[in-house]
């Protein structure tokens, strides 16, 4: 019942409901009130539009507000990686992919996994291979790295389509 009562209280216990006296929030609720964050600003709402997730997990991670636990978001980070698994992102060799998975590899955790879905020249690929960002080339460079996040619904992509 805790985690239900507090999940919308920040660290500094602005949000709601308002406290009358001195508080320790609960582990869970500070849990339960990241992921719904998380999810409430990667989502459309009718109240405000989408974000992307990676903007939301760079906001939560520079917020000095004291909103929520750092360590706590440091950890969804951790999990998800800087491109969680299904972001649309357009790579500098102008490959269009989705994020397939986090590199297991902590040291290139923003070089994630990518389904290749349309080629440098604008042809949409039949059988989508995986490529690891974390590749490199002979030179010791990366091969591919993301250059910019995209909106999937701009492509008429529905990532849903591109997991097995």
């Amino acid at each position: 019942m805790i985690t239900a009562y507090e999940h919308h209280m920040k660290m500094d216990f602005s949000g709601y409901p308002k406290v009358m006296r001195p508080r320790k929030l609960s582990v869970f609720s500070k849990i339960v009130g990241l992921a719904a964050a998380f999810d409430a600003a990667t989502s459309t709402r009718i109240y405000a539009a989408r974000k992307a997730p990676d903007v939301v997990l760079r906001e939560l991670r520079e917020d000095s507000d004291g909103g929520h636990d750092p360590v706590l978001v440091k950890s969804l980070i951790n999990l998800l990686g800087i491109y969680p698994v299904g972001t649309c992102v357009i790579l500098d060799t102008h490959e269009l992919g989705i994020v397939y998975a986090a590199n297991s590899d902590a040291a290139v955790i923003h070089r994630p996994i990518i389904r290749l879905i349309c080629d440098s020249d604008g042809v949409w690929l039949d059988e989508p291979p995986l490529v690891d960002l974390a590749d490199a080339a002979p030179d010791g460079s990366f091969v591919r790295s993301v250059i910019k996040v995209t909106e999937p619904d701009k492509y008429l992509i529905n990532v849903s389509d591109y997991f097995d």
